[in-house]
């Protein structure tokens, strides 16, 4: 039997910032040890960080304000923003002789509802760690003038990812949030408002992922089963899993082949006539793996 549940849930309250030094030198300490063990990630390299260092001397010069825009393709990305921030740059800034003030750190913006599925030490680490949470998809005006205090008055930058989520692609940057470019009008504002004369600077950050072994046979693997699992007809292995683009013809078959089941479904179903679209060079081309078109029973 089924529970029900009667009533809604109360709103998410707002968790305000409370960073605590002590919190982020034991997470700078873990931070290679859980890397390692809880993510695929084994080495984090960073170019152009001789950029970073002079933007934080700057910012600790009192000269300018920063917020940190960084792509969001995985759930990795904290770990090699952390690996970035509290490593690379104090290592970078004492190659070059660089005096930056300890502790080099940034505050950072979160989906409030992290937490809830993350689990309740994540609302106690996130604060903090200087993270700041916002609600996703409407107005949270708590959550922004939180959010714009930081990025004005904060001890250290501002750290968000413009994309508001991860999308799971190295190259694919997702439509980009307007808060973003807001925070940073803000700023210029209440910096203008309390007469002072930073500039605001927003600095994107890029984040890419590469496989140190190439997974194609484990990705050949894959594929093979799924073709038993639908019933096509198995592609022998050529050896070389990227020859003559091999893994993206059989990925195209199987994708052909799960489209046409659904066409079938809606058509005989719900009686949905679907076009014939004109095939392209590139369909033409996968007529090398036939797709066998299996009536719906």
């Amino acid at each position: 039997m089924l529970d029900t549940m009667i009533g809604v849930q109360p709103p998410l309250e707002f968790i305000p910032p409370a960073y605590d030094p002590r919190v982020r030198q034991v997470v700078d300490w873990a931070l290679p040890l859980v890397m390692r063990s809880r993510t695929p990630i084994r080495d984090v390299e960073a170019t152009n960080v001789e950029t970073l260092v002079n933007l934080y001397q700057q910012f600790q010069e009192g000269k300018v304000r920063l917020l940190l825009a960084f792509r969001h393709p995985s759930f990795k990305d904290p770990f090699c923003l952390g690996h970035l921030i509290w490593r690379l740059v104090p290592q970078t800034a004492q190659r070059m002789g660089v005096l930056l003030k300890p502790p080099i750190h940034a505050y950072f913006l979160y989906d409030r509802g992290i937490p809830l599925w993350l689990g309740n030490w994540a609302a106690w680490l996130f604060p903090r760690l200087g993270g700041t949470p916002i609600h996703r998809g409407k107005l949270d005006l708590i959550g922004l003038r939180s959010a714009r205090d930081l990025f004005a008055n904060g001890q250290f930058p501002l750290a968000a990812a413009p994309e508001g989520a991860t999308n799971g692609h190295n190259e694919i940057v997702s439509p980009l949030e307007p808060g973003i470019s807001q925070l940073g009008f803000w700023c210029v504002e209440d910096i203008l408002r309390a007469g002072r004369s930073e500039r605001v600077l927003i600095v994107p950050i890029g984040l890419k992922y590469h496989y140190i072994t190439p997974p194609w046979e484990n990705l050949a693997r894959i594929l093979t089963g799924l073709e038993a699992d639908t019933g096509l007809e198995p592609v022998a292995n050529s050896g070389d899993p990227l020859q003559n683009g091999h893994l993206y013809k059989r990925l195209y078959r199987l994708g052909e082949y799960l489209l046409s089941l659904m066409e079938n479904y809606y058509t005989r179903f719900f009686h949905v006539t679907l076009p014939n679209p004109p095939l392209s060079s590139t369909e033409v081309s996968m007529s090398c793996y036939p797709v066998k078109h299996l009536p719906l029973v």
